[in-house]
């Protein structure tokens, strides 16, 4: 009886292996095709709060700013809270791609966890 519990929990084991395997290959696809589209939401982000940090600069000077910026600013920090939220699932030790199981996660609850472009609120003139 115990010989065949052990070969039970053998076979689980070895299917779950199996499937973590498949899942890995599909995570190993998307990321191939969507690299690019990662490098440049990269640079976008970038470029984005170096922006949103030149708007804060100017009201903590207490200069003017205008309402599309005060947006932008806004908008800009809602990602970088996103940002920091991957990042610090990056920092739990776990055998599982945190950050694509997040991105799944939100895509199922209608969430966007990933940082979005800032362009309809250009400050620049």
């Amino acid at each position: 009886m115990e010989e065949q519990l052990n070969q039970s929990n053998s076979n689980v084991a070895q299917e779950t292996k199996l499937k973590f395997y498949h899942w890995l290959s599909k995570v190993k696809i998307y990321l191939a095709e969507n690299w690019n589209q990662f490098q440049t939401a990269s640079k976008r982000e970038k470029k984005e709060t170096l922006e949103a940090i030149g708007i804060l600069q100017l009201l903590l000077l207490g200069k003017p700013v205008t309402e599309l910026q005060k947006k932008f600013l806004k908008a800009q920090s809602v990602d970088l809270i996103k940002i920091l939220f991957l990042i610090a699932f990056k920092l739990i030790p776990s055998p599982l791609p945190i950050t694509v199981l997040a991105i799944w996660l939100g895509k199922k609850i209608n969430f966007n966890v990933l940082p979005s472009s800032q362009s309809n609120f250009s400050s620049k003139k």
